[in-house]
């Protein structure tokens, strides 16, 4: 990380700091490194949901709803 981007000072529950800790060991990351790509593939996740959610497919309806009528 560069020193030029903005300081941001966080508190964190000890239970989320413990499991950063660990996955930022695992990966081999600063612990800042470790945030920033959990928040990143975060903002991602977003990104693809909106993405997804645009108007729906048209549906056609059950067909065993349908109820047929003889003559």
């Amino acid at each position: 990380m560069s020193r030029e981007h903005p300081l941001v000072r966080v508190r964190f529950p000890p239970e989320i700091l413990q499991a950063l800790e660990t996955s930022r060991f695992i990966n081999r990351r600063s612990l800042t490194s470790e945030i920033v790509f959990g928040l990143e593939q975060y903002l991602n996740s977003i990104e693809a949901t909106k993405k997804a959610s645009g108007p729906a497919v048209e549906s056609k309806p059950d067909a065993s709803r349908e109820t047929t009528t003889k003559e």
